[in-house]
């Protein structure tokens, strides 16, 4: 959201939230916005509509370099009439042996050099063989591939407004606050995907097509967990996105995103995808508890506050991620945004427009990850994993006999490093998927089988 959002994910306001608890099973929403600082921050993971923080280390500051020094101007001394005679043949021959050299040197007609007329060249260090030339890209080359694609999505691509509702407490009356994000058309009859921390808390949704039209909208639901929502508007006919396929992604493949980065409609920005599977635990400024998004795919493509919410494409023009996160020292892009998966995103609102719930993995443990520092301090049997603090009773981990204490270092062959690894995990099978769990009780290395339940109500 914007920086009227008051957080800052790539839909929305800068967060001012605290850094994310590592421990956690579960958490909320998110989106981003640009205060200026007076030093560098640590970087923030911002979602559209809300952001978490990243403690790292703050670079140190170099000493500024000291001002070039002054460069000496000196009169020309005056000369006779030949000194000017020699210069200027110097000048001429000299000319003359560039002209006639360039073709040994760089490959080129001198003639069409001056005309304009360059239009190979040989790249320094490249691995073409002697005698043979690279065509030169030209500049807009890349540009009119991606206008190609903008011109596709675009249409399908609105800006959300919302509205809160007066926030009422014992001492005092909080006013009104606006926000802006993005979303998606995902169905000719009205229905919009967008983040769920962009209309998480609006009292009033406005909704404004590409052509311009501003039409009033309504939350029909939200899955928090995933940062998925799902909005409608009463029109039909709408030029709903192509949905194509996450599964198939490859890092290196060129995407475009389409959002309302700090308000301003219908920016189109292009990149890479830069990594796949990620896992980031998104807080807000409010102070609530982190939401862990997991399987996410990293983009270097501009995402700002105001994009949460909006889409991220392939080549093909196809919906493949919803942008919802970006992780910032400054509160703006610096080429790090993360995106849900188009896969995850449809099932999760196909579940909201049809009434079901949406289903949710569950293992039944909170905990903590285990550092180096923490191993040494308590002689724990490893120096990395996820600590067990508590076991839900009832829950798939007590029925398989984990307990508070264990420390799980695998699932299903898998390397389990974070807490967040366990979460990314059980949030990446289905409700009934048996997994195999690997964990130390004691200096006892275990293994246990796993059968995933559906989350209860209300519990983490």
């Amino acid at each position: 959201m914007n920086p009227s959002e008051g957080q800052t994910p790539p839909g929305g306001v800068p967060p001012d939230g605290t850094a994310p608890r590592p421990g956690d099973y579960s958490a909320p929403g998110i989106e981003p916005g640009v205060p200026p600082q007076p030093a560098p921050q640590p970087p923030v993971w911002q979602q559209p509509a809300q952001e978490t923080i990243v403690s790292e280390p703050v670079p140190p500051v170099m000493p500024p370099e000291p001002p070039p020094a002054p460069v000496q101007v000196q009169k020309a001394k005056r000369g006779g009439g030949r000194i000017w005679l020699t210069a200027i043949a110097s000048a001429v021959i000299g000319a003359l042996l560039v002209l006639l050299a360039m073709p040994a040197i760089f490959g080129v007609n001198p003639y069409d050099l001056v005309r304009g007329k360059l239009k190979k060249a040989t790249t320094a260090g490249s691995t073409e063989k002697p005698g043979r030339t690279a065509g030169v890209v030209s500049p807009t080359q890349g540009a009119s591939d991606v206008s190609a694609i903008a011109k596709a999505v675009t249409p399908s691509v609105v800006n959300i407004d919302i509205r809160t509702a007066p926030q009422q407490t014992p001492f005092f009356t909080t006013e009104p606050q606006q926000g802006t994000g993005s979303g998606i058309i995902f169905s000719t009859d009205g229905y919009i995907i967008t983040n769920n921390h962009v209309v998480s808390d609006a009292q009033d949704i406005t909704v404004t097509l590409a052509s311009g039209e501003e039409l009033k909208a309504k939350k029909v639901g939200t899955d928090p967990e995933n940062d998925i929502a799902v909005v409608k508007v009463e029109k039909s006919g709408l030029p709903a996105i192509q949905v194509g396929n996450s599964d198939t992604l490859v890092v290196g493949e060129l995407v475009v995103a389409v959002g309302s980065p700090f308000g301003f409609e219908q920016t189109v920005t292009s990149g890479i995808i830069s990594a796949l599977h990620r896992v980031i635990a998104a807080g807000s400024s409010s102070g609530q508890q982190p939401t862990v998004l997991t399987d996410l795919i990293q983009t270097d493509a501009t995402i700002n506050p105001g994009n949460s919410g909006g889409a991220l494409c392939d080549g093909d023009a196809k919906l493949v991620g919803i942008n919802a996160v970006i992780a910032s020292q400054s509160g703006g892009s610096e080429g790090i945004g993360f995106a849900i998966p188009v896969n995850t995103a449809k099932q999760v609102a196909d579940d909201l427009i049809a009434g079901r719930p949406v289903s949710h993995p569950y293992l039944g443990v909170l905990g903590q990850t285990v550092s180096e520092t923490i191993a040494k301090r308590y002689s724990l049997p490893v120096s990395e994993g996820a600590y067990v603090t508590r076991v839900v009773p009832g829950s798939p981990a007590e029925k398989v006999g984990l307990k508070a204490g264990d420390i799980i270092v695998g699932i299903d062959g898998k390397p389990v490093k974070s807490m967040d690894d366990v979460i990314g995990a059980v949030r990446s099978r289905a409700v009934g998927a048996q997994v195999s769990v690997t964990y130390y009780s004691g200096e006892s290395k275990k293994n246990a089988k796993v059968t995933l339940a559906e989350r209860p109500a209300g519990s983490q």
